[in-house]
């Protein structure tokens, strides 16, 4: 039985997951189809697994994104949402419709919580 390589793993993730919101964009879902089920079970570990994965996806365009808009001397954290949002509408459409599951909620918490720490006006202290 072979390993595979965290490479390996993150590729085959990012594929299910492009192929799952093509899918739901085709289909006008906002929710996860029935028959996604099982292989985000297998690749994800279930629902929650993979809206983690969605919400890694969105908060890594949006932090790149806001931080070009801050080397352009726009640090407007709205501009970056409607931007990002624009170019991955249905993305942010599957999150928003997700946001009462507590896997995403955790998710989110997190990434904010990171946001606000890199966006802060004040300067770091060595430790």
């Amino acid at each position: 039985m072979s390993i595979l390589s965290r490479s390996v793993i993150v590729r085959r993730r990012r594929t299910l997951v492009h192929v799952v919101l093509r899918d739901m964009a085709e289909t006008g879902n906002t929710t996860v189809p029935p028959w996604w089920e099982s292989e985000i079970q297998q690749e994800f570990g279930g629902l929650g697994g993979f809206l983690a994965e969605l919400s890694r996806q969105w908060w890594t365009a949006y932090a790149a994104h806001l931080d070009a808009l801050i080397e352009l001397g726009c640090d407007d954290p709205t501009q970056a949402w409607a931007d990002v949002a624009e170019q991955m509408p249905y993305l942010r459409a599957v999150l928003d419709s997700y946001t009462d599951e507590s896997a995403l909620a955790e998710a989110e918490r997190r990434h904010c919580d990171v946001l606000r720490w890199t966006t802060r006006r004040e300067s770091r202290h060595a430790a």
